[in-house]
């Protein structure tokens, strides 16, 4: 197995952080569509409650993940 370059790897790890992110969004809709279609009786629940703080540590991680998208580093070559 050839060994990459360091800024392959990064880059390699980029787009994994992407796919994450993609994933992790799907969980947040996922939980927006059950906050959004709960019975009535149950929208100021503690179920929402749990629903909603589940919500916002997606978005979160979804900002922070945005973040470390946009970092780019410039890796020093082995000669000169």
């Amino acid at each position: 197995m050839a060994l990459l370059s360091r800024a392959k790897r990064f880059d390699a790890t980029i787009a994994k952080i992407s796919d994450g992110k993609s994933e992790i969004e799907e969980l947040r809709d996922e939980l927006q569509n059950w906050l959004d279609n709960l019975p009535e009786n149950l929208q100021s629940s503690s179920k929402a409650d749990q629903l909603q703080e589940a919500i916002d540590n997606l978005e979160e991680i979804i900002s922070s993940l945005d973040e470390a998208k946009n970092v780019s580093v410039e890796f020093p070559g082995m000669f000169g």
